[in-house]
């Protein structure tokens, strides 16, 4: 099968089970929704996807080989990025030094190159971006592009995006959805943690509720 399968995820911090024999699976080229009230477990559970966690059990399968990950270096080898609800940005670094900081090369590359082929990469998914701007001195809409964009550049094909909506200004969400559908019209696989069904309904071909 394509796409990825969590499957009896299990997590514990001491007594308390966070993630009790979770399984889902998300088709390549989908929007898959993931929903619960708070404590619910989603955060837990996309953090053991990305690396920040290690379950206790249970196995992910990406197009049905098991994989190990270990941390996020290692989610991004397989093609997985996750972009946090408070962005991990530099706010002193440009667009571009954001984009490329932990890459390998990083800061020492020709950041004339880096910063045409970003502009290339952000027109490509409709995400324009100023690759030569600070990041501080940008709204939070495109700050969040930023984040997107950075782990597209690592060529991340499973994109985890943790409450994305709920920096966005009303005007800034349409824009935002319809990237989200643009992306999965390229094979990129979408897991979207939100509490707003509207959202959900609007772009996600399918839901877990946890």
């Amino acid at each position: 099968m394509n796409g990825l399968a969590l499957v009896e995820i299990t997590k514990r911090f001491g007594p308390f089970t966070a993630n009790d024999r979770i399984s889902l699976t998300v088709g390549t080229g989908t929007i898959h929704g993931l929903l619960g009230e708070n404590g619910a477990g989603k955060s837990t559970l996309m953090n053991i996807l990305s690396g920040l966690y290690q379950p206790d059990s249970g196995k992910i399968l990406l197009d049905s080989q098991p994989v190990t990950i270990h941390t996020p270096a290692d989610a991004i080898r397989h093609g997985i990025g996750m972009i946090h609800q408070h962005f991990m940005l530099v706010p002193q670094l440009t667009v571009t030094e954001n984009i490329i900081l932990g890459c390998s090369g990083g800061l020492h590359l020709d950041m004339k190159s880096q910063a045409q082929r970003i502009t290339e990469l952000s027109q490509t998914y409709g995400l324009d971006v100023p690759p030569l701007a600070r990041v501080e001195d940008l709204p939070v809409g495109i700050q969040q592009r930023v984040e997107i964009l950075k782990v597209l550049y690592r060529q991340a094909r499973i994109l985890i995006l943790d409450e994305p909506t709920a920096v966005l200004a009303p005007t800034e969400i349409q824009s935002f959805l319809a990237t989200l559908k643009q992306l999965a019209s390229r094979d990129h696989t979408i897991i979207f943690i939100s509490h707003k069904l509207d959202e959900v309904m609007a772009v996600c071909d399918q839901v877990t509720v946890l």
